[in-house]
């Protein structure tokens, strides 16, 4: 997947195979840092895992292996980190600056994230207060659709197709040009990518759609990094660092 500064350039990966879709968020973070010297992207992740689970470890592990500036969003600062991203995509939009450093946003579990579900205000006329500030849902779909052209992109992991029905609307939705899919029925592959392929996969294979190619590609995900190998990598990180 690439990840070029125009619209739409953002992914969503949909599936309820929890450890593969770490193990994808894991990859698309390493993966993406080895391209940007340090200082020159940012990211931040918003980790949906519950803090039982032993996959809650693996977003702090991989922090500790970096040099970039890795922002691990806690659930309760997810609004005041969305107001953050927005304020800079102001500042891009302002500024018109040719290349701005990229920023990278990667929300592991969007399903568990109320505060980013679109609202019924959508719908209706409910009104809001006039200091209520901007809300979170809105600021979201602006980002995705104003972010990319801008070097701003969102990676999520929803674990449903009816949960992303439930938490963009059908105009974010389409913001997402790359998506990825794990198994599921064959009316939901179909409404999300145009092909009931989705339907026929294994355990241990994905389908990554590309809507602005046209393209369908069945591949193996990634296991999830061992420490040794984080190990390894912090390291060859710290040899490139030394003048």
């Amino acid at each position: 997947v690439t990840l070029r500064r125009q619209s739409g350039a953002n992914v969503l990966v949909i599936g309820q195979q929890e450890e593969a879709a770490m193990a994808l968020c894991a990859a698309a973070l390493i993966s993406l840092a080895a391209q940007h010297p340090p200082g020159s992207a940012a990211f931040y992740c918003f980790d949906g895992s519950p803090a039982d689970s032993p996959l809650a470890g693996v977003f702090p592990r991989i922090r500790a292996a970096l040099p970039h500036e890795v922002r691990l969003v806690e659930y309760r600062a997810v609004a005041d980190a969305m107001a953050e991203l927005t304020g800079e995509l102001s500042r891009r939009q302002s500024r018109g600056e040719q290349h701005p450093p990229a920023v990278y946003l990667l929300i592991y579990g969007l399903q568990r994230y109320r505060v980013l579900r679109k609202s019924e205000e959508a719908f209706g006329f409910s009104p809001r207060g006039a200091d209520a500030g901007p809300a979170v849902d809105r600021q979201f779909a602006d980002l995705l659709r104003e972010g990319p052209p801008l070097g701003m992109h969102v990676i999520a992991w929803c674990d449903t197709p009816a949960a992303v029905e439930r938490t963009l609307e059908r105009a974010s939705l389409r913001e997402f040009d790359h998506r990825v899919l794990f198994q599921m029925s064959a009316s939901d592959s179909s409404n999300l990518i145009d092909s009931p392929l989705a339907n026929k996969l294994g355990q241990n294979r994905a389908l990554v759609y590309s809507e602005e190619h046209g393209t369908l590609e069945k591949f193996r995900p990634y296991g999830l990094p061992a420490r040794e190998w984080l190990d390894r990598l912090r390291g060859h990180w710290a040899a490139r660092r030394l003048p």
